[in-house]
């Protein structure tokens, strides 16, 4: 008979690639709680334009993902993954203390774009979990793809809570922050730099570890290290107990008539097989109503109520932030593994699609909340807001977490060969990239411009942009369902099999076991 072999992820790889993981989401999303009263500060427009200049903001870093991301997939595929994810550590860390001197909508614009310039690394490092995991069974895949997620929900915890407890700390902790002579004068002139700092400080770190614990895994230069430190261990062994001439073993080697093969990368063409487009594409919708979601969240939430806001200030959205963060951390860790047993990969995925298209449509309800009387009988409260918002983020984090964890795996499963993951997984990110850059800008325009239309009713005005993105789910479902479970459901050629004797079973019962 037939019989699997369940091998053991390789565990210390995966957490440093977690370490390296999780230390870019916290400079990602720092800004979402202060970016709306940081484009306020900049005094460049009125209160029903801000969704303008903070929309174009979010968008640039997608945009220069977009201009850049195919091209570091590809060079890892030629140089390696290691070096792409030290550079893009660095180039992270650069741009945001640049995004924390902002005084001026061209320089948070142009410090925004540098990130996305400067770093591709979430499609290498995925590449680099699926190289890890090459031998591995689908489910053990899922749990090793699910951990950049989880990283992302950890920083998307972190994040959140810095830009909103630490931002105006001048202001907000006089006791600790209004007498430190020249640092209080600094911090009072860049009321933003303290969370853009303690997250460069985070990303520091995440350097660090990489630049001494984080292995090449390229198989053709992960090979060429193997290859070296073997040549070095044997030349040291010869130089101590050999009795021959090494100059003379040296001249025979470099006579050797066997000609070097030198390394030749998959070619764009060669990577990119209709059945990639096909997820690609689809992934590149789900992105787009992900980044719009997200994008319109602090304008929903930080908008007075008159502008179809729910008037919160930067540390109730940053609580509220914080919260989906963990909610992530539930969803990767209990739900996920749970429903992608029962359900599948392809078929989970096209579920939460399916539930965001509700959840979209129904987000302006949470406005009318206010209305409800609280336990003693006053309107005009939070507490109904807060229920009705907490279960709004609880339903959309869950459907979000879940669909971007599947689309991974499935875009990874899909690649025809394991050394065209960088291109693979880089020209996801454009296509992903693509649509980032546009979701925040038309948020944003959308939002503004409909809060303008005074010609148009209130209720319209107030809920164009939910039915817009109700729109958006409702095409990216439709892209799933066209989508064949047979290209998706398992890597190609990456499942081990091993013919199990019967004689010999009775000896192996421990072994097969402990494997499991």
């Amino acid at each position: 008979m037939e019989q699997k072999i369940t091998k053991p992820l390789p565990y210390r790889q995966l957490a440093i690639i977690c370490v390296c993981r999780f230390a870019e989401p916290i400079c990602f999303t720092v800004i979402f709680p202060f970016i709306v009263q940081m484009v306020r500060d900049f005094h460049i427009t009125d209160e029903k334009n801000v969704g303008y200049y903070v929309g174009f903001i979010t968008s640039c870093f997608a945009l220069s993902q977009l201009l850049t991301g195919i091209h570091w997939g590809m060079l890892s595929d030629r140089i390696g993954r290691r070096p792409i994810i030290l550079q893009g550590l660095l180039g992270t860390i650069t741009s945001i203390l640049l995004f924390g001197l902002s005084k001026s909508f061209i320089w948070a614009l142009v410090s925004r774009s540098l990130c996305g310039l400067l770093n591709g690394n979430i499609g290498v490092l995925k590449s680099m979990v699926s190289e890890l995991t090459t031998d591995h069974l689908p489910h053990q895949r899922a749990r090793a793809f699910s951990l950049l997620p989880l990283m992302y929900g950890l920083g998307s915890i972190i994040g959140p809570m810095l830009g909103g407890f630490l931002s105006h700390p001048v202001q907000n902790y006089p006791s600790i922050f209004g007498h430190l002579g020249y640092l209080t004068d600094f911090l009072t002139e860049y009321p933003y730099f303290l969370p853009c700092f303690i997250s460069a400080f985070i990303c520091v770190l995440g350097l660090i570890f990489g630049f001494f614990y984080l292995e090449e895994t390229h198989p053709a230069y992960a090979c060429q290290e193997l290859d070296e430190e073997e040549t070095s261990l044997l030349q040291s062994n010869g130089q101590g107990y050999s009795t021959f001439d090494p100059d003379q073993h040296d001249r025979t080697i470099q006579k050797s008539p066997t000609p070097t093969v030198k390394y030749q990368p998959p070619t764009l063409k060669e990577s990119i097989t209709p059945t990639v487009l096909a997820i690609c594409i689809t992934y590149g919708f789900f992105a787009f109503q992900a980044v719009y979601m997200d994008e319109l969240f602090p304008l929903y939430t930080a908008s007075t109520r008159d502008n179809g806001g729910l008037g919160f200030n930067s540390n109730e959205i940053g609580t509220a932030l914080a919260y989906s963060g963990i909610v992530t951390l539930f969803s990767q860790l209990v739900l996920l593994p749970t429903l992608t047993r029962k359900l599948g990969l392809l078929r989970l995925f096209q579920l939460s699609l399916f539930v965001l298209v509700f959840l979209y449509s129904s987000q302006g309800i949470i406005r009318t909340l206010y209305s409800i009387p609280d336990f003693y009988g006053q309107v005009n409260t939070k507490l109904w807001v807060w229920v009705g918002l907490l279960i709004s983020q609880t339903i959309k984090t869950l459907c979000h977490t879940i669909c971007f964890t599947c689309c991974t795996i499935l875009i990874n499963n899909a690649a025809p060969r394991t050394d065209s993951l960088g291109a693979v997984n880089g020209f996801s990110q454009c296509c992903a990239s693509a649509t980032r850059a546009l979701g925040p800008a038309i948020c944003g325009s959308l939002w503004s411009a409909a809060l303008s239309a005074n010609w148009l009713p209130y209720i319209f005005r107030v809920n164009v942009s939910f039915v817009f993105l109700a729109l958006i789910g409702g095409a990216t479902f439709v892209l799933s369902r066209r989508l064949d479970p047979e290209d998706y459901e398992t890597a190609h050629s990456r499942e081990e099999v091993v013919n199990v004797d019967h004689k010999h079973s009775s000896e192996e019962p421990a072994a097969s076991s402990s494997s499991h």
